[in-house]
């Protein structure tokens, strides 16, 4: 399919084609981009990211040379076969350089684009070398966006907000959760987050994830036909949804315009000029319609005014990954000191809407493999969390196709199901409860990215935020003592996107199902200090250590020392005397006796006489000869 032109977000763009190469400038004509400045206290001057705060007025003023012009516009350059959005038209040419003074920033916000000086009124291509310019990234913000100027007692209440998202690699616009699709005009934008990859070509293929995380006024019938919101059983809607519930017609009002109307409280955003990423803080209360029935498309008739539905939506989102990634967190606060049931249908759509409308496939927790889905298709809820819907725009189409996306939808709470509303739509349906004066949050990370390797790879990161690897040595104790050489441990593992190996003591150890473990370790004398090391499936690792002490037993005591006395006869004394100290004996007296037969200085005999045994240290009495 075409690619989808980020030109499209904004409608003030002046798109144009681009001509023949014969209409190109010709080699006399050159040009050079040389500084940019932005009006935004804390750009820094020539940054290749920019933001356009519209409500502001943020002005960009770009200087540089030519050569055989005398005056240039200033465009900026978009997409694999290049539309240019103007920044600043005809702007002179003096001795050779020119300078566009402040100029708007809108007309290029919304864009990752090569800006370019180029002739004026001339159509040149963005892959001419004749005229050199930097890559920009611009993002924008309209804060706040307010009613309409008028006879209701509304007028100019701010209801909603719009922000754009654009680095180099990622494009993300959301808006008031309530925002109907595509109906924000003069922009192109729903409620939670458009996500969609950006190619070198500074072209978008497709939207990986469409409206996603929107909370809307209708859930087109995918659970029997109800706002997407419902506090306690009625239908809720936040001031975005709240203002465009009806129009005026037959002499009623619109509902911006019925009283209880409740205006969106200013929404906090931060964007860093080193990385172009941004984040938002916006609280957002809900109404009800002051009326005893409940339908699903309210008029006038049924919906007069409006009442506080008794809880406030606070919605933190945050872009990360080069822009890629987008990670929403809900907090359902109660303001009327009451519990309550909050009943959520986050809506989700896949790919540009109405573009290759059955190609969209899915897979689901649990599931192997894209499967497509239609109108009425239902999916049961997970049994745990986190876990993760990966997407394609185009199932059909090969996997990295500049064209198409693959994307990532991974929330931190179970859903308790999904429903179908077409092969590019789903809701998911949640239950909060929210206790009386407390709040209950729900968060989810969405990715996109042309490939579906790279997309897994986000999402096993972003299951990671929601479940960091963790493991536990529960046995033995911390500071244990054994007489044992080998130790049993056992403990828990777990990671959001699953253990890829566990490693206790140097050896890899299987994990059970519910993460369990247990192994043995041997175990060396003195105090050992056991590490237990958990990869996850994103590469993150935990460890936990246990340090046992090995004290081996004692050695049995030696054999009782006993005197066996010798044979010591025809011994000199002095050997007589050492084989009764290695026999366990101590030489008792020692007697010069007469012998005939026994030379002189050797036993004659010894009492108590050899082979007598005795305890240790006996006396033993030698006779030695002094001849005849």
């Amino acid at each position: 399919m075409p690619g989808f032109r980020i030109a499209a977000i904004v409608t003030a763009v002046v798109a144009l084609a681009v001509a023949p190469a014969a209409a190109q400038a010709t080699g006399t004509q050159s040009s050079q981009i040389t500084g940019w400045t932005s009006s935004e206290v804390g750009t820094p001057a020539n940054d290749p990211y920019l933001i356009s705060y519209d409500n502001a007025g943020t002005t960009l003023t770009v200087s540089g040379t030519a050569v055989g012009m005398t005056s240039v516009d200033v465009v900026c350059y978009y997409g694999a076969s290049p539309t240019e959005a103007r920044l600043a038209a005809s702007v002179a040419v003096h001795d050779g350089t020119f300078n566009t003074g402040a100029q708007v920033l809108k007309p290029i916000a919304g864009h990752a684009c090569r800006l370019r000086a180029i002739p004026a009124g001339s159509e040149s291509s963005a892959e001419s070398n004749s005229f050199a310019g930097p890559g920009l990234a611009i993002s924008e913000a309209a804060l706040p966006l307010t009613t309409p100027s008028g006879s209701g007692v509304n007028q100019n209440t701010p209801y909603n907000f719009y922000l754009n998202d654009v680095t180099f690699s990622g494009f993300a616009v959301w808006s008031a959760v309530g925002t109907p699709p595509k109906s924000l005009n003069p922009f192109i934008a729903c409620g939670g987050p458009e996500i969609a990859p950006i190619n070198s070509s500074f072209d978008i293929g497709n939207f990986a994830i469409d409206c996603a995380g929107s909370l809307l006024s209708d859930d087109l019938g995918a659970f029997g036909g109800r706002s997407e919101v419902q506090v306690d059983g009625h239908n809720a809607y936040d001031p975005a949804a709240a203002e465009s519930l009806f129009p005026a017609a037959n002499g009623n009002v619109a509902s911006e315009n019925i009283p209880g109307f409740l205006s969106l409280p200013t929404t906090t955003v931060q964007w860093d000029p080193a990385t172009g990423l941004m984040s938002s803080q916006t609280s957002e209360p809900f109404v009800e319609c002051n009326w005893p029935g409940n339908a699903e498309a309210p008029t006038f008739a049924v919906c007069p005014s409006f009442v506080n539905s008794g809880v406030t939506l606070e919605r933190d989102v945050t872009t990360s990954d080069g822009g890629r990634v987008v990670t929403v967190s809900d907090t359902w606060s109660s303001t009327d000191g009451k519990a309550h049931a909050v009943d959520l249908l986050y809506d989700n759509a896949i790919g540009v809407s109405g573009d290759a409308d059955g190609d969209r496939g899915y897979e689901f927790p649990g599931q192997t493999g894209f499967a497509q889905y239609t109108t009425g298709n239902t999916v049961p809820g997970p049994s745990s969390a986190p876990g993760t819907i990966l997407v394609r725009t185009n199932v059909t189409a090969p996997d990295g196709d500049p064209n198409e996306a693959a994307g990532a939808i991974t929330f931190g709470t179970a859903p308790s199901g999904f429903a179908f509303t077409s092969n590019g739509d789903f809701e998911e349906h949640n239950v909060v409860d929210v206790p009386a004066g407390g709040s209950a949050r729900l968060s989810h990370i969405y990715s996109a990215d042309y490939s579906l390797a790279e997309v897994t790879a986000l999402a096993s990161a972003a299951q990671d935020r929601f479940n960091a690897p963790s493991v536990v040595i529960g046995s033995p104790a911390n500071g244990t003592t054994t007489s044992s050489p080998i130790v049993t441990l056992s403990g828990m593992s777990s990671a959001g996107s699953g253990i890829a190996s566990l490693v206790v003591g140097g050896q890899q150890v299987p994990v059970a199902s519910d993460g369990t473990w247990t192994t043995q370790v041997a175990l060396s004398p003195g105090t050992n200090t056991i590490t237990a090391l958990a990869t996850d499936g994103a590469g993150a690792t935990a460890q936990a250590q246990v340090a046992v002490t090995y004290i081996p037993p004692s050695p049995p005591p030696p054999p009782p020392v006993r005197c066996r006395v010798p044979q010591l006869k025809g011994k000199k004394l002095a050997a007589a005397e050492r084989a009764l100290r290695q026999a366990g004996c101590r030489v008792g007296k020692i007697k010069r006796v007469k012998s005939g037969t026994v030379r002189k200085g050797r036993v004659v005999s010894a009492s108590p006489s050899g082979r007598h045994t005795f305890g240790a240290g006996h006396q033993v009495e030698l006779f030695v000869s002094k001849g005849r």
